[in-house]
Order: structure tokens, then C-alpha cells, then sequence
């Protein structure tokens, strides 16, 4: 006996394999798509999401980047009379007189009024600052208080006394009825006599 007349006899032996059938399809339905998206369906997704966040960016880069603006006033307008940007309260006029005395000490004068008439405004809180040109915030002091000199209405002052000989910035703070602001420059040349 062959091999070959072996192979087919032992094949012939085995019981033949059960075959399953296939399911039938009823007329007219479509056979069922797979769970899942189609590669064109994730792509669109995809892209979808990544220009959504693209945008997003852009959007919230140029919100960090951008400053707001403040309109400026129109023309030939007095801006101490004239309410601010945002409807402020006009500002009351200040003139600032500074003076050395010797020994590093200065004499702060203020004369503040009402904008328009010069009126002068009395019981107003009032503060002074000094601060040194030469080496600003270094020798900063204030806020020094003001009193209102008795019989000079509007006429505030105060006395202090700066580090260094210098150049020194005087700003003169109102803070109510009417907030405002005034500088003048100072220069302290000796530490005694007067300037």
C-alpha cells in the first residue's frame, strides 16, 4: 500500500465536516454597517477639532495682546472743567510753593481752588509726597498730611525733612471734596543756610 492510498483512506474514514448554513437575508434590508466611524468620518471630527482650537487661540492671544483705549478729549476743551472718561468729577487747581529752609528741611505751601471760579477749598484733605529725582523710590516719604494755614483759606502746608541734598520731586495729593494732583521740582543744594 502506497502513501498516498493511505492518506486517502484515512481521510475517507474521518466523518464528514458539519457545514453551517449561511443566515438568509430578507428581501429588502440592508446588511448591518460596522459599530465605529468610517476613516472619513474620524478625519472630519479630527479637523473639526483642531480648527476649533486654532481659533480659540488666535481669539484668546489677541484678547492678552490688545490694550483698551481711552478716548481722548476733543479739542480746545479745558480738561480740569470738563468730567473725565468715565463721568470724574472735575479736578481741583493746585499751585505748590516749595521751599528749603537749611538743614535738609522743606517747607510745602499749597493753594488749592475750585475749578473755574478759583474759589478757595477749605477743610479739603490734603498730602504731600517727596521723592528724589536722582534715585526715584529710594528716598520717597508721604504721604505727609497738610494743615490748613489759619486765616488763609485754601492755603495748606507742612513741613519735612528730605534725606540728601538733590533734586527732589514735590507732588501735592487732594484726596476729598475733589481728588487732584500738582508736582514741582525742589533743588536742595545745602545741608545748612538757606537755598
Amino acid at each position: 500500500m502506497s502513501l498516498l492510498s493511505k492518506l486517502r483512506s484515512s481521510r475517507d474514514e474521518q466523518p464528514p465536516a458539519r457545514r453551517v448554513p449561511s443566515p438568509r437575508r430578507a428581501p429588502g434590508k440592508a446588511p448591518k454597517k460596522p459599530a465605529g466611524l468610517t476613516p472619513f468620518r474620524q478625519g472630519l471630527v479630527l479637523g473639526g477639532c483642531i480648527g476649533m482650537t486654532f481659533a480659540l487661540s488666535i481669539g484668546a492671544i489677541g484678547f492678552l495682546v490688545t490694550r483698551p483705549t481711552i478716548q481722548a478729549p476733543a479739542a480746545g476743551t479745558d480738561s480740569a472743567a470738563a468730567p473725565g472718561p468715565h463721568g470724574a468729577h472735575p479736578k481741583a487747581a493746585i499751585d505748590i510753593t516749595a521751599t528749603h529752609l537749611g538743614d535738609l528741611q522743606v517747607k510745602i505751601e499749597a493753594k488749592v481752588s475750585a475749578p473755574g471760579s478759583y474759589d478757595p477749598i477749605t477743610k479739603a484733605q490734603v498730602v504731600a509726597h517727596t521723592d528724589m529725582v536722582a534715585m526715584p523710590m529710594a528716598h520717597r516719604q508721604g504721604p505727609i498730611v497738610m494743615a490748613e494755614v489759619p486765616g488763609k483759606p485754601g492755603t495748606y502746608q507742612a513741613l519735612t525733612q528730605v534725606a540728601m541734598v538733590g533734586e527732589y520731586n514735590v507732588t501735592v495729593e487732594t484726596l476729598r471734596p475733589m481728588a487732584s494732583k500738582a508736582d514741582r521740582r525742589l533743588d536742595v543744594r545745602e545741608v545748612s543756610g538757606r537755598s
